[in-house]
Formats: structure tokens, sequence, C-alpha cells
């Protein structure tokens, strides 16, 4: 069976789409993004409570892996355009507390 699909970053939250090219590519910076973002979501709610705030005030943002639902054409535009700023992701260190 031949690989036809078309695949994109949907983050989940603010709903934002992103062609990626291809699926193995998607799915790495699918990780990199919920990693690097979790981090950052864990330390501001932590300050948060620190500071007598509402922790739940920070939202959860999420990156999932799902099939374009567009034209080829938008597909390759949009993995031109937008793809390497997800891509940066994958070069991000990991994240101390």
């Amino acid at each position: 069976m031949s690989e036809t699909k078309l695949w994109m970053l949907h983050i989940e939250g603010p709903d934002d789409i992103v062609a990626a090219p291809s699926k193995e590519e998607a799915d790495k910076v699918a990780a990199a993004f919920n990693a690097f973002y979790g981090a950052y979501l864990a330390k501001q709610r932590a300050a948060s409570v620190a500071a007598g705030r509402d922790p739940n005030n920070w939202p959860t943002i999420n990156a999932v892996v799902v099939e374009w639902d567009s034209t080829a054409k938008a597909h390759a535009k949009s993995v031109a355009k937008y793809w390497p700023d997800y891509a940066e992701y994958l070069k991000q260190p990991e994240q101390q507390s």
C-alpha cells in the first residue's frame, strides 16, 4: 500500500494547524512540542501557586498528529511556509527544573 495521506500537526488549545512533511516528522515534532510546552506549563503553574494565584489560568496546549484535510497544493504551501518554525522544537534542549 502506497503512502498517499498527508499529515499535519493540530495544536489543540489555540487550534493552530500546520502541514508536516511526513507522519514520522510530525510525530517527532509533536513529541518535542509537547515536552517543551509541558515543562513551560509546569513552571508557570508552579509560579502561579507560589504567588497565590490560580494555576489553572494557564491553558493546556497539546500537539497531535492528524491527517491533512485540504488539498495537496495547500499542504505543500503550508509545509514550505510554516514547517521550519515547528521543526525548531527538535532543537530545544531538555527542559531543566
